[in-house]
């Protein structure tokens, strides 16, 4: 063999040839050998048209490239290797042969056939004038042949394998049908004869060409990958692929041949008959393993080749178990020599019939657990006793087939609950709840012993159950099952059959698997109905502290208390009030029956305003009997449903205990004003009673409560609550408002204490202020303070007027940061070191230094701010200093008024001593007015705009009275404000005549 040379097709042929990888023998034949299983078609293509291009055969270019495509695919798929292709040009007719290794030869389906493998042949038979398959002793040569005109008059080409005639596939052209003897290894290797039994031929060409088309996509994606016309195949799936076509091989297209002679032969079966070794038995296991796990790959879309049909799956596994089962039996019998032949094997059709037992069975499986699903998740969306109910028996009556079904709950009195029925009456449900556990019934039954009550016939309903034929007359069958939570016994499952039912053991597993995820699923929603209880007392407890800190008055919490009570914890309720005399009066009372009454005034020792309140909203009501609140429901503004009590000082007589009326307030008209406390009444709610002995106090049935609450080991109030009709104060309900009581007397507390110190600071303070207005030539005064609003503790504001031995006055106002007690002492010690110090001749400016040092050793931390002014009023000559301090108004008749434009120094106790004077001369008429910052500063308003709010409503006129009055209606301080306010109004008259 030699390179390419000048013998092929012409020098130009051989160059193609040579340029194409293919190597010219000494007969001048093109041989392209392939090493490869993958790339070799793209390489074979490209070398023939290479090699045809320009000469003689250039026409025949595109058929020859086509059938060689199709000989080379078959090579590589079925046969085994050396795989060579050879292509001869000289001679009067253009021939191509692929040899290969194999000797398993070429077929295809019959004509007609819708085979997805084989027709590559019929495209050979088509394109070329005649073509033909000869043996090798080490393989096959598969060829074809194309000349000018069709001279051969052939239709058919006798090929013979180890002396035994092969006539070529009916339908194709040039070849007939034929026969061979089975292989799987050539006839030499010893074997097993492995009959399986006739199957129909056309199921079984039709699984093997399902196969067969899915390896043909496997060598078109591989060889496609190695020439980078496509992505590479998954390593996994290449491994399985290779696995599909190079194991088993053999034996699969043995099988192929027997089932294409019997379709050309017109039988309607085909007998499989092999000799197979007994290694067969290892390939088909692994072929079947990896056909299996490639199905996956179908049904997830990651190949063309769509996924086997049910059919195909049966008949694969039905002949790969039985050939390795007789492979195996057959090894073992030669082993023992016992002589006997092949093992029996099951028909596929007695296969199919033990396959359809076991598909009946997993349906009935799968619909058992498909109904089982659809209850669970109806279940799983349930959060309360009573959905959980209404889930189970909808669903486990329409999956059941049953008449009617009940979940039935235990309560106390041994009498039962129905939390959700289906398909009975209101009768056979008011019979349901009058059963109790000591009734031979089925569902007490259940309950009592733990066990499921079954019953299959109206025989036996009447055998076990005589009771329940009058009961139920129309149930024939019935199953009752006990639900669990861990140890407790949570209630019964009841389902109703108008026709006989038999449970057998599938059905009633189902049954208790349905039981025990009802138990589950009740014990979620106890935990679910257990979470939200505590979610809603901790918003309840939160709005409670927020309302009862928004108020600092002793009635208003008690308002606020009855208002939360009603209508969540009770259903009329009434708070009362211990006054320093040992009174009681009722303040506060609500009734959930009219939650919007006309409010009355209430007059009480510690509010002379009076307070009006409004009604709140109904909110929903729980399980107990009570309403569930709302965080946005608790809004301090809304006064909830409290008013006054409407008959205050009532000469009717007290009420008995069991003497209610039922009217909104007729309960608590027996606890009147000014009741003493150690007098024995008859209220109903037991209030007195509480306040009395410091307990709370629970009537004999449960639905009246009374608490006190205690200060200082003494009842300072106590509120009473009736329950709604049909419910009690349980132990759960007492500690609820056990912490709504508690949190209410903390905040009276508070309250208390908070009113004890302010009238200490306030006392305190008004002592160490100016007590008598000083008469002096020339000049008039007028001071105010005015301690903050309730809730504000008394500052540090303070003013003082000192005449001074020269004839002149000092005028001072000041304001210590702070509130309380300390900041009213400090206030004290400040204003004695500005008497000390102020004394003539000294300057303002020289006075603030000295302040600032005497502050700065008080050693109180507390900044303070200050304005010092000198009055000469012989001349009216002003002089003023200050530290930190807001500038006086000066009022001038017939001028705007006006701010001082006075230079601040630095707040008392800054270290920064440096105070400059402001000079000028009043004029006479004019009035000027110190203030602190309490008289034009707010949280709603900035210190600028109080300012000039204040300075644009000032005119000349009036007395320095009427000038403070006119101050404080600018601001609107009169309604109430949460700092105090300190005022001086300095009115010159002018110069003495």
């Amino acid at each position: 063999m030699r390179e390419a040379g000048h013998n092929v097709n012409g020098d130009s042929g051989a160059e193609n040839a040579s340029s194409a990888g293919g190597i010219v023998d000494a007969d001048g034949v093109v041989v392209i050998r392939l090493d490869a299983r993958s790339g070799g078609v793209d390489k074979v293509r490209r070398a023939v048209a290479k090699l045809l291009a320009g000469g003689r055969w250039e026409s025949f270019g595109d058929d020859a490239c086509l059938v060689l495509s199709e000989l080379t695919t078959n090579a590589l798929l079925h046969g085994d290797a050396p795989i060579e292709v050879r292509v001869r040009a000289g001679g009067a007719a253009l021939r191509v042969e692929v040899r290969d290794g194999s000797r398993v030869l070429p077929v295809r389906p019959p004509a007609g056939g819708d085979a997805l493998t084989g027709r590559g042949m019929v495209l050979v038979a088509a394109a070329s004038s005649r073509w033909g398959v000869d043996p090798l002793p080490t393989g096959k040569v598969v060829w074809a042949e194309f000349r000018p005109t069709d001279t051969s008059g052939e239709d058919d080409v006798q090929v013979t394998d180890g002396g035994v005639a092969v006539r070529g596939l009916t339908g194709i052209r040039g070849v007939r049908q034929q026969t061979r003897p089975v292989s799987g290894a050539p006839s030499s290797s010893p074997g097993h004869v492995v009959r399986l039994g006739d199957v129909p031929t056309d199921l079984l060409l039709a699984a093997k060409n399902h196969v067969d088309g899915l390896v043909r996509e496997f060598t078109l994606a591989a060889s496609g990958a190695a020439s980078g016309a496509s992505v590479a195949v998954p390593e996994r799936l290449a491994e399985l692929l290779t696995i599909v076509t190079t194991r088993f091989a053999g034996p699969r297209m043995a099988i192929k041949r027997q089932a294409l002679g019997a379709a050309a032969a017109g039988h309607p079966r085909t007998p499989l008959e092999l000799v197979l070794p007994s290694s067969a038995a290892a390939d088909a296991e692994q072929y079947l393993a990896a056909l299996e796990e490639i199905e996956g790959y179908a049904r997830a879309a990651r190949l063309l080749t769509v996924e086997s049909p049910p059919q195909h799956v049966a008949f694969r596994r039905w002949y790969i178990g039985s050939l390795v089962a007789q492979l195996r039996a057959a090894e073992h019998t030669a082993g023992q020599n016992t002589g006997l032949g092949p093992a029996a094997t099951r028909s596929f059709e007695q296969y199919l019939l033990d396959t359809l037992d076991v598909v009946v069975v997993a349906q009935r499986t799968a619909e058992r657990s498909a109904r089982l699903q659809r209850v669970t998740a109806a279940l799983a969306q349930a959060t309360t006793p009573e959905q959980v109910a209404m889930a189970v028996v909808s669903q486990g009556a329409a999956v059941l087939g049953a008449s009617g079904g009940v979940l039935l709950v235990p309560q106390d009195a041994g009498r039962l609950a129905v939390t959700g029925s289906i398909g009975y009456g209101d009768s056979m449900i008011a019979a349901l709840r009058s059963e109790r556990m000591t009734d031979r019934l089925p569902a007490m039954a259940a309950l009592r012993t733990g066990e499921p009550v079954w019953l299959e016939s109206r025989r036996e309903r009447d055998l076990r159950f005589p009771a329940l034929a009058e009961l139920e007359p129309t149930a024939e069958s019935m199953c009752v099952l006990p639900l669990f939570a861990g140890e407790r016994t949570l209630g019964a499952l009841r389902f109703t059959f108008d026709h006989p039912r038999l449970f057998d053991e599938d059905e009633r597993a189902f049954v208790e698997a349905l039981a025990a995820q009802t138990g589950l699923a009740l014990e979620r929603a106890r935990l679910f109905a257990v979470e939200r209880a505590a979610r809603e007392r901790t918003t309840l407890f939160a709005a409670a502290t927020d309302l009862f800190t928004s108020t600092l008055e002793t009635p208003r919490i008690l308002e606020h208390l009855v208002g939360l009570l009603v209508p969540w914890h009770a259903a009329r309720t009434a708070a009362v009030l211990v006054d320093e005399d040992g009174g009681v009066q009722v303040v506060a009372v609500a009734d959930r029956a009219d939650l919007t009454p006309a409010a009355t005034p209430l007059t009480h020792p510690a509010n002379t305003a009076g307070t009006a309140n409004t009604a709140g909203t109904t909110q929903p009501v729980n399980t107990a009997g009570t309403a569930v609140p709302t965080s946005d429901t608790l809004q301090p503004s809304a006064g909830r449903v409290t008013q006054p009590h409407p008959r205050l000082g009532s000469q009717g007589e007290p009420r008995s205990f069991l003497g209610m009326t039922g009217q909104p307030w007729d309960e608590f008209d027996s606890v009147r004003a000014a009741r003493p406390v150690q007098r024995a009444v008859a209220d109903p709610v037991g209030m007195t009673q509480a306040l009395r002995t410091g307990r709370p106090a629970r009537s004999q049935d449960g639905a009246r409560l009374a608490l006190p609450l205690i200060l200082g080991g003494q009842a300072v109030a106590a509120v009473g609550l009736v329950a709604a009709d049909g419910h009690v104060y349980d132990e759960d309900d007492q500690r609820v408002v056990a912490e709504l009581v508690d949190r209410a007397t903390v905040a009276i507390g508070n309250a208390r204490q908070y009113e004890h110190e302010r009238r200490t600071a306030v006392t305190l303070q008004r002592s160490l202020l100016p007590q008598l207005v000083p008469q002096l030539p020339g000049l008039a005064f007028a001071w105010r303070y005015l301690p903050g609003s309730a809730g504000a503790l008394v500052g540090g504001d303070w003013y003082d007027v000192l005449p001074l031995d020269d004839g002149r006055v000092a005028l001072v106002i000041g304001d210590v940061m702070g509130h309380g007690i300390h900041a009213a002492a400090t206030m004290g010690q400040i204003r004695a070191a500005v008497r000390a110090h102020t004394v003539a001749p000294t300057r303002p400016s020289t006075v603030l230094t000295r302040l600032d040092t005497a502050a700065t050793r008080l050693e109180q931390g507390r900044t303070a701010t200050a304005a010092l002014a000198v009055l000469d009023p012989s001349t009216g000559r002003l002089v003023v200093a200050s530290a930190g301090h807001l500038p006086p108004l000066l009022i001038t008749p017939g001028a705007p008024a006006r701010y001082l434009p006075i230079d601040p120094g630095p707040p008392l106790t800054a270290g920064l001593a440096d105070y400059p004077e402001t000079s000028l001369t009043l004029t006479a008429g004019s009035t000027l007015l110190f203030y602190t910052d309490g008289l034009v500063e707010d949280r709603s308003r900035p210190v600028d705009e109080g300012m000039e709010l204040l300075r644009s409503q000032m005119s000349a006129g009036g007395s320095p009275d009427e000038v403070c009055d006119r101050a404080l209606a600018a601001v609107a301080r009169p309604s109430g404000h949460e700092d105090d306010t300190a005022l001086l109004a300095v009115r010159f008259a002018g110069p003495p005549r």
